[in-house]
């Protein structure tokens, strides 16, 4: 991304970004873009891999949706894929999401 735009991104009142540190050191973080509007996206959502596997994504997404349903969005939704950590749709699930659409994309190699 240039460095113009990720500028614009990151002043934008409707752009959250939360970062959770355990003992000082980034465990973690996410970032919402459309928040105050009436659909807000997760955009980004993950934990740094020394940090995985000890519960803490669950207690940032916990966190950080309630951050962002205190704006009283419609709708809160992310778009996942196969990339994603193994454990992320069982914890996007306990966190309340629902399948909304599922397809296949590909890419040029």
């Amino acid at each position: 991304m240039p460095e113009a735009d990720l500028e614009t991104l990151l002043a934008s009142p409707s752009t959250h970004i939360g970062v959770l540190r355990v003992d000082g050191e980034t465990a973690g973080f996410c970032e919402f873009n459309g928040v105050g509007q009436p659909e807000v996206e997760l955009v980004h959502f993950g934990l740094v891999r020394a940090f995985q596997g000890r519960r803490l994504g669950p207690f940032l997404l916990d966190r950080a949706l309630r951050a962002a349903w205190s704006y009283q969005p419609e709708r809160l939704w992310l778009h996942t894929d196969t990339h994603d950590h193994p454990a992320a749709q069982s914890v996007y699930r306990r966190a309340g999401f629902k399948a909304y659409a599922q397809r296949t994309e590909t890419f040029p190699d």
